[in-house]
């Protein structure tokens, strides 16, 4: 296995258990928030600092490893009723270009915010943590799904602009015998 791969699979554990790691810390707050407050009759001064903190890296980290997956959320009803294979070709790398475009978009926005709040010195009320720590993930979060959005959008490139090896001589796919959509 090569190097790039070895470090995309561990940079795909660590976003798997960061996205993990919030959802169980987030869980685990919430009880321990209700039992301070309704058992024990007292209150866990800054828990939802914290909770805020990793909701921000779980959803984000969760987004990404959708992205990576390509399980994140599309409007994909026209490849089930359109027959014609390279009108579906062109749809796809049509949308996956958008995606990147958007996406990217968004990183440049995730900067700016990230930026913003690293000059401006925010800090949580309690615990004084700085608001960066949990805005990073944003930030973090779209550079990730821009880079696994370009690589759907290069494979959606190949498929598009190179010709297909034939199944064999003889058979014809279903697209080919249809008319289209």
């Amino acid at each position: 296995m090569g190097f790039l791969r070895k470090v995309d699979r561990a940079l795909l554990r660590l976003q798997r258990f960061l996205a993990i790691a919030g959802g169980v810390f987030i869980v685990l707050g919430v009880s321990c928030g209700a039992l301070f407050r309704y058992v024990l009759d007292s209150s866990f001064h800054g828990l939802d600092e914290l909770m805020v903190i990793a909701a921000f890296w779980m959803y984000f980290m969760g987004a990404s490893c959708a992205s990576y997956e390509k399980k994140h959320i599309t409007a994909e009803a026209f490849s089930v009723y359109c027959t014609n294979a390279l009108l579906r070709k062109l749809v796809a790398f049509t949308a996956a270009a958008i995606t990147f475009g958007l996406s990217a978009l968004y990183t440049v926005w995730g900067w700016d915010f990230l930026r913003w709040s690293l000059e401006a010195g925010g800090e949580t009320t309690r615990l004084q943590i700085p608001l960066a720590v949990g805005q990073s993930a944003v930030f973090i979060g779209f550079t990730l799904m821009t880079w696994y959005f370009f690589v759907d959008l290069l494979s959606q490139s190949k498929s598009l602009f190179l010709p297909a090896k034939p199944l064999l001589k003889t058979e014809k796919t279903q697209s080919d015998l249809s008319p289209g959509c």
